[in-house]
């Protein structure tokens, strides 16, 4: 068995995905996460080429909505780069004759800083809700053609918030805080979907035609599935990331265009509620998995149609792992090819090497492979045993070294359950705070 996994670039071959005639075609994406780093190594590079690419596909594939469910940046305080390239975007997209764009918030965007472009946009064809509004309404948008005739009504949900949802009255544990912070949300898409529908009514009256209702949502869908353990999600929120139904969707929502969970997947296994999952990879855990971005379908009288299209690799990436023979002979391989690789390593073997990564960077000398990442699983002895802790803090996240130190103690697992709730409720908001 080959000790390596490889990510490596691809074209872009697939024909156009033909349009039915008189059909809307929405492309549904999100979790961009523009401006990630991978392990400290800038990726615009790679940005700017999906980007590229999906513009060139919204006028492939005669694209009229696109929807991003979230996530368009990976911090709240982007680069100028990042933000370069989101605004390209948005131009080039206008100037291609695209006629609706539909950007809302996610957990890792500044709902304020969406927010204040909203009006500059909204010249540009493009619709953005950074965070809900006090008129329920305003989340509500039709869509209409060039010729003023509707086209869709689009939900448009941002990432809620406990502050943004919150029921009446204190909760007196942490179980009630998360069903209150739960029902908050089931009756946020319950008032507009009321909205959504009266307004469809209305137009179906008046144009003979049924006008699809479509929701979106940040969200962490119960039964979902994340893509990797380093796929970079925040698994912080109590209730929202990992008990929320797929039942607050009126089954009358035609569409449910998903964000937050980095592979794409139908929810509860309804064929119109999908996440679209991020367009590359977030970690090299997700090495060898397809990624894509969704074509919907909507004619009059017809069950809607979703094909896949799937977005070319743009950097390649390789997991090695083995003693240091098997890890030299797979990066001998790799150097043949002469290409840029982004590597991570990770090293199984029984001898000790203290200056391993020393060694690798003898090895990869004049070749165009990078190592990113650096496992040394070797059991350390002695003095070395702070070193492989250091490294292990290095690759886990709070909540992962929570768990470890709650391990430690002598807890039954509902008591030791309940503690990681009330830690995540309180990572969730410190995060929440941050976000402005």
């Amino acid at each position: 068995m080959s000790n390596i996994k490889t990510h490596f670039c691809t074209q872009n071959t697939s024909t156009p995905i033909a349009k039915p005639a008189n059909a809307l075609r929405i492309l549904h994406t999100a979790d961009w996460h523009l401006g990630k780093l991978l392990h400290g190594q800038a990726r615009y590079d790679e940005f700017a080429k999906f980007l590229d690419w999906l513009n060139q596909s919204l006028i492939a594939h005669q694209v009229d909505i696109l929807i991003v469910a979230g996530d368009i940046f990976d911090t709240s305080t982007p680069s100028n780069r990042a933000e370069q390239l989101y605004h390209q975007f948005l131009a080039h997209a206008y100037r291609n004759q695209i006629k609706h764009i539909v950007i809302v918030a996610g957990n890792h965007d500044s709902p304020t800083s969406l927010q204040k472009t909203k009006e500059v946009l909204g010249v540009l064809n493009t619709q953005v809700i950074g965070h809900i509004s006090d008129d329920i309404g305003d989340e509500v948008l039709t869509l209409t053609d060039t010729d003023g005739s509707p086209l869709a009504i689009v939900m448009a949900v941002p990432y809620l918030r406990d502050r943004d949802v919150r029921t009446s009255g204190q909760a007196q544990d942490i179980q009630q805080k998360t069903n209150q912070l739960l029902q908050g949300v089931a009756n946020h898409y319950q008032q507009l979907f009321e909205v959504a529908h009266q307004k469809q009514q209305a137009l179906q009256q008046t144009t003979q035609r049924h006008i699809p209702i479509i929701a979106t949502g940040h969200l962490f869908a119960a039964g979902s599935s994340i893509s990797s353990d380093d796929d970079g999600m925040r698994d912080l929120q109590v209730g929202t990331l990992g008990q929320i139904s797929g039942a607050i969707f009126d089954e009358r929502i035609d569409y449910v265009a998903l964000g937050h969970i980095h592979a794409a997947q139908q929810v509860a296994g309804k064929t119109q509620i999908r996440y679209s999952g991020s367009p590359i990879a977030m970690g090299f855990g997700e090495i060898g998995r397809e990624k894509q971005v969704l074509l919907i379908d909507f004619q009059d009288n017809q069950d809607i149609q979703i094909h896949s299209l799937f977005v070319p690799i743009f950097q390649n990436l390789a997991k090695i792992w083995g003693d240091w023979d098997e890890i030299s002979t797979q990066i001998d391989v790799l150097k043949t090819k002469n290409e840029s690789v982004w590597l991570e390593v990770e090293y199984t073997g029984k001898k000790i090497i203290a200056n391993l990564r020393s060694q690798l960077t003898a090895l990869l000398d004049g070749s165009q492979l990078a190592v990113l990442s650096l496992k040394n699983k070797t059991l350390y002895q002695g003095s070395l045993q702070k070193n492989k802790l250091n490294a292990s803090l290095q690759e886990l996240d709070e909540l992962a070294i929570f768990e470890q130190r709650l391990a430690k103690e002598e807890l039954d697992d509902e008591e030791k359950q309940a503690l990681k709730l009330a830690y995540q409720t309180l990572l969730q908001e410190m995060h929440d705070a941050d976000t402005k």
